[in-house]
Order: C-alpha cells, then sequence, then structure tokens
C-alpha cells in the first residue's frame, strides 16, 4: 500500500466519521424537536383538561346555588302557607269561642 492510498483511506474514514457524525447530530436534534412537540401537546392537553375541569367545577357550583335557592324559596313558601294556616286556625277558634261564650250568655 503507497502512500496516497494510506491517506485516501484515511481521508475517506474521516470523511465517513463526519457524515456519521453529522447523521447523528441531525437525529438528535429530531429527537428533540420530536420531544419538544410532545411536551407542548401533553401541556397544551393538560391546559385544556384544567379549563374544562374549571368549567364543570363552575357549572356545578352554579346548579348546586339554583338548588340552594330553590330549596330555600320552598322553605320560605311552607313556612308563610303555615302561617296563614295558623291564622286561619286562629280566626276560627276566636269565632268558635264567640259563638260559645253568646250560647252561655
Amino acid at each position: 500500500m503507497d502512500a496516497e492510498t494510506g491517506s485516501d483511506v484515511n481521508a475517506r474514514e474521516v470523511h465517513d466519521l463526519r457524515s456519521t457524525i453529522s447523521a447523528l447530530r441531525d437525529s438528535v436534534e429530531r429527537m428533540r424537536i420530536e420531544r419538544d412537540k410532545v411536551v407542548q401537546e401533553a401541556v397544551a392537553a393538560s391546559h385544556q383538561e384544567v379549563a374544562q375541569l374549571k368549567a364543570t367545577t363552575a357549572a356545578l357550583r352554579q346548579a348546586l346555588e339554583e338548588e340552594r335557592n330553590d330549596k330555600e324559596r320552598q322553605i320560605q313558601e311552607a313556612v308563610r302557607n303555615a302561617n296563614d294556616e295558623i291564622k286561619q286556625l286562629k280566626a276560627v277558634i276566636a269565632a268558635i269561642r264567640e259563638s260559645l261564650e253568646k250560647a252561655r250568655g
């Protein structure tokens, strides 16, 4: 093997090694880009899920508040009805007493 042939072999090996290094760098960069994309997608999905959960929480809170208000209205109506009935019964009792007193007197 003469000096030029050995030099050519070395030059080819260096060229091949540089090509391999370049290909590996490209591969690493593509993997890094893909990883970053996956991370960004996961973060976006997480943010979307958080937003949906907040919206669901707000809707449930609103529904609960409406239910409480409805129950409070029902209670107030029941109390009002009971008070009206009490007044009517007192009026009936007073009329019966008056009627009994007239009958006795």
